[in-house]
């Protein structure tokens, strides 16, 4: 039994890859290999083997803490409409989000998929900030 909720608590974690070719051309939203240039099939590739790679973690990282758990990728052009609809969609009671930290000049001209989540959501939505270094 886990310390960290009652039973028949489950955890699901969403990741949203954004297609790099929906991306402004400001160089904050692509976090691939520079040695892919402009192929986006291969950047796409590698950005979503990269979210598999995250969901495995967490669901490793859950089990051990014996907590039920489940991840799944999404591919969107608007990850903060994918993460509202996903939530709805898997009957989730509450979101917990990270953010990247954007300024806010950046913030203002790309967007906060945060804000629109937490502006958006049909459940309280908790966001965590970028760690301090």
């Amino acid at each position: 039994q886990s310390t960290w909720g009652k039973a028949g608590d489950h955890v699901t974690f969403i990741h949203v890859v954004e297609p790099a070719y929906s991306l402004p051309p400001m160089g904050v939203g692509y976090m691939g290999p520079p040695s892919q240039g402009t192929d986006f099939g291969r950047v796409m590739e590698h950005d979503i083997e990269e979210g598999k790679k995250l969901g495995q973690q967490f669901i490793t990282k859950a089990k051990a803490l014996n907590i039920s758990s489940k991840a799944f990728l999404h591919v969107d052009t608007k990850p903060g409409n994918a993460l509202v609809e996903s939530s709805r969609s898997h009957t989730a009671d509450m979101i917990i989000m990270g953010n990247r930290g954007l300024g806010t000049m950046r913030r203002t001209f790309l967007g906060s998929v945060s804000d629109h989540v937490l502006h958006h959501a049909h459940i309280p939505v908790i966001v965590v900030p970028p760690r301090k270094e």
